[in-house]
């Protein structure tokens, strides 16, 4: 699987575990809106890790349904993900952001074209200045 495929599918099921520790997700019985939103979020998981072309389009809906219905949850989502899935999500992020995130693309793409191996975390971390970090 591809780097930046593994990496969303990583951020998903690292925000997948994170959510199921707040409300509502965290409620014995969830309610029908929950289980639907659940439903998708499972559907997308496995259109991502069998990589279909259009994954990217289900998980821009996911993360803004996400964002709009469950607001004191956003903290949780790693701000990179928004990046990596664009569209209306890159509405979500700062000027700095984006700024951020561009140069990152161009990195990942001078990495590619070298043919270098390299893990998206830490070359996100080492742009940002943190020492590098596991997840």
């Amino acid at each position: 699987m591809e780097s930046r495929t593994q990496y969303i599918l990583d951020a998903f099921a690292d925000l997948r575990q994170r959510i199921a520790e707040h409300d509502p997700f965290n409620q014995p019985e969830l309610a029908e809106e929950e289980l639907d939103f659940l439903g998708k979020w499972d559907d997308l998981t496995k259109k991502i890790q069998e990589n279909t072309h259009d994954y990217t389009f289900d998980a821009q809906e996911i993360l803004s349904r996400f964002i709009r219905c469950y607001a004191n949850l956003v903290p949780l989502i790693k701000r990179e993900l928004l990046w990596f899935v664009g569209g209306e999500c890159l509405h979500f992020l700062g000027d700095e952001e984006i700024a951020l995130y561009q140069q990152l693309e161009d990195h990942l793409y001078e990495l590619d074209s070298q043919n270098k191996q390299y893990d998206i975390s830490k070359e996100i971390n080492t742009l940002r200045g943190l020492p590098n970090q596991i997840h």
